[in-house]
């Protein structure tokens, strides 16, 4: 075999492989999107054959895709063929919550005493007027997508790159929870009033202030999901506080199959 055959040979493979990853990349970022925006709700089974079908990717790329959201916990296994999205429970509402709590407002009182660029204040001033209208599905994903910005660019302030990085994980962990406890409500106004506080706090400097209203934010927000999350009809058959709830336990519901995907 020639050098340039064995060559020619080696940069196929190498990108075939890039290939490989691309779509087993393209299908973790297709389906963990669908999962933490509530297209995929909380118990919806999951199969490769129908996820290959509805996202017209490969089905190793599904398997490979799967396999990576079962170690972060948004997929979970039933048997050895078949999946479902996790539940959602007002247990995981808490503990995201509470690890939030433990680390964002001191980054954010970090970020106040490091000083942002102005150009990064402007644009979190920009953000803190997103709004949406509750029937609008993408209007809301706009409205999480941008509330998470929020807090990752803050967050690239505190000086700690490993910080930054965990507080960048939970705004994902957030975003189901938050899609579920706001959709049948608007807090556009909350947003605004309390995000601008915090962006004018850390243009002054004034570290413990962005951090209260940090604390006092993420606490609403607690107190919002958790009293949503057990209005929700649809969630009456999810794990929402480690006990499964069934319709027979709500006054005035009916019982509804599990949503499946198969």
């Amino acid at each position: 075999m020639s050098t340039a055959f064995r060559s020619a040979a080696r940069a196929d493979n190498v990108s075939a492989a890039g290939r490989g990853a691309n779509l087993g990349e393209r299908a973790y970022q297709r389906i963990r999107e669908d999962i933490l925006f509530y297209q995929l709700p909380p118990g919806t089974r999951v199969s490769e054959a129908a996820l290959t079908k509805r996202f017209d990717l490969r089905q190793a790329a599904v398997r490979s895709a799967l396999a990576r959201l079962t170690q972060e916990g948004l997929v979970e296994k039933t048997d050895e063929r078949s999946a479902r999205v996790a539940s959602l429970t007002l247990k995981d509402v808490r503990e995201i919550y509470g690890v939030r709590l433990l680390l964002e407002p001191p980054a954010a009182e970090f970020a106040a005493g490091a000083g942002v660029e102005p150009r990064d204040l402007d644009r979190l001033r920009g953000i803190s007027q997103t709004r949406y209208e509750v029937a609008s599905h993408v209007e809301l994903v706009g409205f999480l997508r941008a509330n998470r910005e929020f807090n990752v660019i803050i967050a690239s302030y505190c000086g700690n790159a490993r910080l930054a990085s965990v507080i960048a994980y939970l705004q994902d962990l957030t975003l189901r929870v938050l899609y579920v406890g706001i959709r049948s409500l608007n807090v556009s106004d909350w947003f605004q009033t309390t995000h601008l506080q915090i962006v004018d706090a850390i243009a002054d400097r004034d570290g413990a202030r962005a951090a209260s209203l940090w604390s006092t934010d993420l606490r609403y927000g607690e107190r919002l999901i958790s009293d949503a999350l057990m209005r929700l009809p649809e969630l009456s058959e999810v794990n929402l506080t480690g006990a499964l709830l069934t319709r027979r336990q709500l006054p005035g519901s009916r019982r509804r199959r599990r949503p499946a995907i198969v």
